[in-house]
């Protein structure tokens, strides 16, 4: 009988080697099933059965080896994905440095007024839509207190802000206990964040 050719790969030693002690372990029952009637075929099934025996023995072991390296090549593939995904992070995480470094800081006076839970706060949001949305919140919490209908503050519900001064993001507060604590920091004069009434001059 030609001997099979083993291929290189792990999956493929592994097929090979079910195949293999498929067809002895089917050779063995078929022994194991034969009753010779005179002393030579009697000693050659004995033989056969040992021989057999042994043979299973080495594919189970070529079984073996194979799933060991198709385990060992899992590994290294999740390893390698491990280091090159951190690498990636590591590369982004300091491009996005970089980037936040070259962004100019907001000039002086320029900052706006924000509520927070402690109070008001001054921040600088990058983005104009984020400047706009804090006008707006100013229009609503005024609106509340000078009709204390907190309509236009359930529009801020579970949204916010990023603030580069902190380098933090930043909810908007909609519960009226605290808008009415810290109302005696409100001045929606000009000198608080220009004229309240024109949002799209605020948010430039």
């Amino acid at each position: 009988m030609a001997q099979r050719k083993i291929g290189k790969s792990p999956h493929t030693r592994r097929r090979h080697a079910l195949q293999r002690l498929a067809e002895l372990e089917a050779r063995q029952a078929k022994l194991e099933r034969s009753r010779p009637r005179t002393p030579a075929k009697r000693g050659w099934r004995t033989r056969r059965l040992t021989t057999v025996a042994h043979q299973i023995r080495a594919a189970r072991g070529q079984l073996t080896r194979a799933l060991r390296a198709i385990a060992q090549a899992a590994r290294t593939r999740t390893t390698a994905k491990a280091i090159a995904k951190e690498k990636r992070g590591a590369a982004a995480r300091k491009a996005w440095g970089t980037r936040r470094a070259r962004k100019p800081a907001p000039a002086p006076g320029k900052a706006i007024p924000f509520l927070t839970a402690a109070g008001v706060v001054y921040v600088w949001p990058p983005a104009r839509s984020d400047r706009s949305k804090v006008a707006s919140h100013w229009n609503a919490i005024d609106t509340f207190l000078s009709t204390g209908s907190s309509a236009l503050l359930d529009r801020f519900a579970g949204d916010g802000i990023y603030d580069e001064i902190s380098g933090e993001s930043l909810r908007f507060v909609i519960d009226p206990r605290i808008i009415i604590a810290h109302s005696d920091q409100y001045d929606f004069g000009v000198t608080f964040y220009r004229d309240r009434r024109e949002v799209s001059r605020f948010a430039a």
